[in-house]
């Protein structure tokens, strides 16, 4: 397999990433930008808005309106943000953890399987690669943005 079959790889499962994760939000009733966050918030834990904002490079209004609709649904919860009297943290809530068991907890179940059938020294050529292809698209969306 040559660089570029590899990369086309990448963009198929890219794509399918994409088809999915609209699948899910539709099961949970939700759009593509709102999955977004739920899935940040999954990866990183509580976020400030402005951190969500800038990760899903969107507007500080849509960031409040898109947490506002997601907070309607019960599915994040808004705090003070204790370093920051003007600041908001947003986080998961129950809700959200029981709808992401429809579809994106199992997802998650069989990717944590398929790699338990790697040897260990698979596992890390596999993390080296994700890890030189989120530096790619980070580099790119900053580039971009400037």
């Amino acid at each position: 397999m040559n660089p570029l079959d590899l990369t086309m790889r990448w963009q198929r499962h890219a794509a399918l990433l994409f088809s999915f994760s609209s699948f899910a939000g539709r099961r949970m009733k939700i759009g593509l930008a709102e999955v977004a966050v739920l899935e940040q918030l999954a990866v990183a834990g509580e976020m400030s808005l402005g951190a969500i904002g800038n990760f899903l490079s969107m507007p500080s209004a849509s960031m409040t309106l898109l947490i506002d609709r997601l907070e309607g649904k019960h599915m994040v919860r808004r705090r003070p943000n204790p370093q920051d009297r003007r600041g908001i943290l947003v986080s998961l809530t129950d809700v959200a953890m029981e709808k992401a068991g429809l579809d994106l907890v199992p997802a998650a179940e069989a990717m944590t399987a398929a790699a338990a059938d790697l040897t260990p020294a698979e596992r890390a050529i596999v993390a080296r690669y994700f890890d030189a292809v989120d530096r790619c698209l980070t580099d790119q969306k900053a580039s971009g943005s400037k």
